[in-house]
């Protein structure tokens, strides 16, 4: 949930996104049970791509990923298949989860891009059993400095067809483009007009961000409901981080973070939380400790809690969480990489599901040379072969010494690349 959080705020400024030589691999996460670390579930990421990457700040442009539970043995749970274009642009995202025997599909999400490279659509899919069937879709606008102005959410119109109007977020920045005010609206279809619920307002010093205000509509006013605020230390560290609730009258404490020991980077190695104890003048109350380590490049690789236990001190207890993160080094790439469907060609493969044998048909108005591979979901090759230089070719392979279950087809020309997903059912 933390990295598809992360991924959806990322993906709208992904042209300002700073590249890194480090790529994540694989995460697991773990939960004490007062006294040793049990897994509970893991990620492995698979790229297809040497100029491809990703981490926990910014979007994972993985292709292939599969998430595993444990439960005395780590069993199959989700699979993550993702396709791009020419730019590098992630196109769609499949999520399958595992029924026992097979991979099935569960969600599809499919963008769009403008020239810059900024998403314009999000479109969510369901699997219907046999197809995708449209659910909501985000339409995203920006203003004439390339911020993100509105993010317009629409519901899938069975009936029609159409994606009718529910809810929309406009944003507004100031002269150094720090974002001042979100307003959340939703839409009113006997008036056809969107009606405000909710705005966050924003405050900064020197470029860092101070205090954020969450307030409600009432009809006629905006009633503050909670506000976060921040303190810094001369040098940049972000020292705390109050949550406070509007009681109607004045802002009431209610959690504190508190940040120690940190990098070069400004990336802090110790976090307590506390929640404040109201009786008599009130004091903070330590909750739970996170010590983080990073790399060479600034990226987590593990994340450990652990309880306050009064009189004691800090000591791992039932549920304290701990995580840990994977990298590889790799090249980003500096130039597009271009895609054979953007070439004027295609790659068509049948019949899906295939039971003995599978047909590859390439087809395109540039001749060129190519690679055809097939990957299981590890990302494992399982074979391989050449097309030579022309604008058709096709394929005949057996299929009957694999095992049942989805597969990748990767198409690597001189003009571009592809990736096809196929399904073998003996």
């Amino acid at each position: 949930i933390l990295l598809l959080t992360l991924a959806i705020q990322v993906i709208l400024c992904q042209s300002a996104q700073a590249q890194t030589s480090s790529r994540i691999t694989a995460q697991a996460h773990w939960t004490s049970d007062g006294a040793t670390l049990n897994p509970q579930d893991s990620t492995a990421y698979t790229y297809l791509s040497s100029g491809r990457g990703g981490d926990l700040n910014s979007q994972m442009k993985y292709d292939m990923a599969t998430n595993w539970t444990f439960d005395s043995v780590y069993n199959n749970n989700l699979y993550y298949l993702q396709t791009f274009d020419a730019n590098n642009n992630v196109l769609s995202t499949i999520t399958q989860y595992w029924s026992g025997t097979t991979w099935v599909n569960w969600t599809n999400v499919l963008y769009t891009y403008n020239s810059n490279n900024q998403v314009l659509t999000m479109t969510n899919q369901s699997w219907g059993g046999g197809s995708w069937a449209n659910a909501s879709q985000d339409v995203y606008s920006y203003n004439t400095a390339g911020q993100l102005y509105s993010d317009q959410y629409n519901l899938w119109n069975g009936l029609t067809s159409t994606f009718d109007p529910s809810s929309q977020r406009i944003f507004f920045y100031d002269v150094s483009g720090n974002l001042l005010q979100e307003i959340d609206q939703n839409y009113n279809s006997g008036t056809t007009l969107y009606d405000y619920t909710a705005q966050y307002l924003y405050s900064y010093s020197g470029g860092q961000l101070l205090t954020t205000v969450y307030s409600t509509w009432t009809g006629s006013s905006w009633v503050s409901n909670y506000m976060t605020t921040n303190t810094y230390d001369s040098t940049g560290n972000l020292l705390t981080n109050l949550y406070q609730t509007y009681s109607g009258s004045a802002w009431v404490n209610q959690n504190l973070r508190v940040y120690s020991s940190f990098t070069s980077s400004h990336l802090p190695q110790n976090e307590i939380d506390q929640v404040w104890d109201n009786t008599g003048s009130g004091t903070w109350d330590n909750v739970t400790e996170y010590m983080y380590t990073y790399n060479s490049h600034g990226q987590m690789t593990s994340s450990i809690g652990e309880s306050w236990n009064v009189g004691v001190g800090w000591e791992f207890a039932s549920g304290d969480p701990a995580a840990f993160y994977y990298y590889e080094p790799y090249t980003p790439a500096v130039t597009s990489v271009k895609n054979v469907v953007n070439n004027g060609g295609d790659v068509t493969v049948y019949p899906v599901p295939a039971q003995n044998t599978l047909n590859i048909d390439l087809n395109w108005t540039v001749a060129q040379t190519a690679t055809i591979a097939i990957y299981d979901m590890s990302g494992r090759m399982i074979n391989k072969l050449d097309a030579p230089m022309g604008t058709q070719y096709h394929a005949t392979l057996s299929v009957n010494n694999l095992a049942d279950g989805i597969y990748m087809i990767r198409v690597d020309g001189t003009q571009g690349q592809v990736v096809k997903q196929i399904v073998v059912a003996h």
